[in-house]
């Protein structure tokens, strides 16, 4: 979605710039917004700030309502669906979901993050300073304790189904093997892609090559720029020795 003053759609219109406009999978939400509480996306967009002109939002991939800035999508997409597999694991009858390891993949390059003293840290090869500088590593939860118990199988298929998370294989594969009658799964090792879902929403961005004349540099970076996060977690169920 771009958030665009009505000059400014004027000035790409008179220049024969009209693929921004036309674009099947982006919408124009014209700046000042008149009323608009009537849609509940719309109502999300104006209730967190984010109709400003020249701004440019993705949609979740988990929530069809819910917009973020596209320079945030990586890490608050990510972010969302950490806590979704959390939820899931909780639903399953976990009694422990642990991030042992989380991998950065920029373009081609790779930076590996061990869990350490309730922290994720850099690898010998890479700097404490770079480490600091990714703002998901600093709001991830690490660990999640719950109770545990039998899973509820139909709470956990309606939440892959409302978060639109249906064709995860990890998940898929967990829901499988818990809804197994005897010989249960106690404790399941897995390397999670927390940014496949957000990267397709994102190859919008690039395809349309924004102008940075108008949207700036900082939008720009996102058409050039590929990001991941994978997660390598431990989930234990009941019986699994600590």
């Amino acid at each position: 979605m771009l958030v665009l003053e009505q000059h400014d759609i004027n000035n790409f219109s008179r220049k024969g710039e009209t693929q921004y406009l036309t674009d099947t999978q982006t919408h124009v939400l014209v700046y000042p917004v008149v009323g608009g509480y009537d849609n509940q996306a719309l109502a999300n967009i104006l209730d967190a700030g984010l109709n400003r002109p020249r701004t440019v939002l993705i949609q979740s991939p988990f929530d069809l309502d819910v917009y973020v800035e596209a320079t945030e999508a990586i890490e608050k997409f990510a972010l969302a669906k950490h806590m979704f597999l959390s939820n899931f694991c909780q639903l399953l009858g976990a009694t422990r979901v642990s991030v042992t390891q989380m991998d950065i993949v920029t373009n081609s390059n790779v930076q590996t993050l061990k869990a350490n003293g309730g922290r994720l840290v850099a690898s010998a090869e890479v700097s404490v300073e770079r480490t600091a500088d990714d703002s998901l590593c600093s709001q991830l939860n690490l660990v999640d304790e719950y109770a545990g118990g039998n899973p509820d199988v139909e709470a956990a298929e309606k939440l892959l189904r409302s978060t639109r998370l249906s064709g995860d294989p990890n998940m898929r594969s967990l829901l499988q093997a818990r809804k197994a009658v005897g010989n249960s799964l106690i404790r399941r090792t897995l390397t999670v892609n927390l940014s496949t879902e957000a990267n397709k929403n994102l190859k919008v961005i690039g395809r349309l090559n924004l102008p940075t004349a108008t949207f700036g540099v900082e939008y720009a970076g996102e058409n050039k720029q590929t990001k991941e996060y994978r997660l390598t977690l431990e989930v234990l169920f009941p019986g699994a020795p600590e």
